[in-house]
């Protein structure tokens, strides 16, 4: 039998999970395109019909009724007008957001294109274009003299060709407004979170399986490798907890959803609980590789973006963006929170472990959000004290057992600053800050102890400061 060799594109749709297809719809132009592509053929099979068929002409005022030689003009002239207004709204906004991708993130071209408003207007367009093109093809004065669908319709179309024109300036202004395009970023990634964590793992996390880790000697532990190079986009969890039952097998992934192997590199490992054998290249298939990150089931991927829109905004000396920024930052790791108990095990209905995942505390995330940032502004007293002032929010609208950590990371923070304070407002809010920290996650006495411990430190930057001018 003769394998069917297909091409690159459709093997890559081929061998995609449903949740990878539908986001790689999603941030292509061609679906929404090709779906009001259709709908445009639909209406100019009705105009034929009614035209060249039913003759609608007959029944209907005198007023839609136009000859052969207006029709023409119309269509051919609209025709033109509705291509030269496509070209000339999308030419001049990807200039824009080129410009901007390369002051913010190189990400928001793919978050413009893949916002549904953006799609739906290019498919209009699309859609408007495509119904003159056929309908000018389609008039003819040998078949008919008279004509009411058609230039119906194509005024129709021109006259939503002007309402999208109007409408997608409007929704690119708004979109390209940096505290929208943050808000944007952050509701993406909550639908993500929700999409990741409450349908593929919180129905299978548990904190106390029949047995651990401490029950799987390491010696006995067969390890699966990988057979391509890529970034692992998509675990299929679901299925992995079901291929394991059924096998009697416990699988350990030794990757995280977003980081990069090579051909040869372990993927998972598997303990056996009986001697049953079984096709092991099962499992690598519920493992999805790709060229590039994705969000469909990457947490850190969400976050990071913001984080990159925050240290660029450092970099070009624009603190309003990178406070919107944090502040949204702050809002994602809430969420994140709340919505999984980060344990690593997954269970099946019987409560028996079957999947151990990386081991992922609520302290990866805040790192990962914060950290960088924090780095990048330790000589800036405004952007540690929104720092601190975000962090403050997030200790109290998160649970008691993540306050250590947020604590932890505070002390970090204020430790890692290193300038003085020239205003007095801006040591109030640093101290300010750090205090309501120390309170919201309980360790009052181990803020005496650092504020002693930083005010000695800046006292004495200040003067070495001093005798460094003198």
């Amino acid at each position: 039998m003769k394998r069917v060799i297909l091409p690159r594109p459709l093997l890559k749709l081929v061998t995609m999970s449903r949740r990878q297809f539908l986001y790689e719809l999603k941030a292509n132009l061609w679906f929404s395109s090709i779906i009001y592509g259709i709908l445009a053929l639909t209406v100019v099979f009705i105009s034929y019909l009614l035209d060249f068929t039913i003759r609608i002409e007959q029944y209907v005022p005198e007023l839609f009724i136009s000859s052969y030689e207006l029709t023409h003009i119309l269509v051919s002239t609209l025709i033109g007008g509705i291509l030269t207004l496509n070209a000339f709204t999308f030419n001049s906004i990807l200039v824009v957001l080129t410009s901007f991708s390369g002051q913010f993130s190189p990400r928001m071209l793919l978050s413009f294109i893949s916002d549904r408003k953006t799609q739906h207007v290019l498919g209009i367009f699309n859609a408007c274009l495509l119904y003159v093109l056929i309908s000018f093809f389609l008039i003819n004065e040998e078949r008919s003299s008279v004509y009411a669908a058609i230039p119906t319709f194509t005024v129709l179309f021109a006259v939503l060709t002007l309402a999208n024109f109007v409408f997608f300036i409007n929704h690119a202004v708004k979109w390209m407004q940096v505290p929208n395009l943050t808000q944007n970023m952050k509701i993406e990634s909550k639908r993500t979170i929700l999409r990741t964590l409450l349908k593929d793992l919180e129905p299978y996390r548990t904190k106390d399986p029949a047995f651990t880790m401490k029950h799987l000697p390491e010696e006995e532990a067969h390890v699966i490798t990988s057979a391509e190079t890529g970034f692992i986009q998509i675990f299929d969890y679901k299925r992995l907890i079901k291929e394991a039952k059924k096998d009697e097998i416990v699988i350990r992934l030794e990757k995280r959803i977003g980081d990069f192997v090579t051909e040869g590199l372990p993927l998972l490992s598997y303990w056996k609980e009986n001697n049953h054998s079984f096709n092991e290249e099962k499992y690598r298939k519920l493992i999805y590789l790709g060229p590039k990150k994705t969000e469909v089931q990457d947490l850190e991927f969400g976050v990071n973006k913001l984080t990159e829109i925050a240290m660029k905004a450092i970099g070009n000396d624009d603190p309003n963006t990178a406070n919107n920024a944090i502040y949204q930052l702050t809002d994602l790791l809430v969420s994140i929170s709340k919505v999984t108990r980060f344990s690593p095990y997954l269970t099946d209905h019987d409560n028996q472990l079957r999947v151990i995942i990386k081991d992922e505390s609520f302290d990866y995330y805040l790192y990962a959000a914060f950290s960088q940032i924090s780095v990048a502004a330790k000589n800036d007293p405004f952007l540690t004290a929104n720092i601190l002032e975000a962090l403050t929010i997030l200790s109290k609208s998160i649970s008691s057992e993540n306050h250590y950590c947020c604590w932890q990371f505070a002390s970090s923070v204020a430790r890692g600053y290193q300038s003085g304070f020239s205003y007095s407002y801006n040591e109030q809010r640093f101290f300010g800050s750090l205090k309501g920290i120390a309170e919201a996650t309980g360790n009052k006495d181990a803020y005496a102890e650092l504020e002693k411990e930083l005010r000695e430190r800046l006292r004495q930057s200040s003067l070495v400061e001093e005798q460094n001018i003198q």
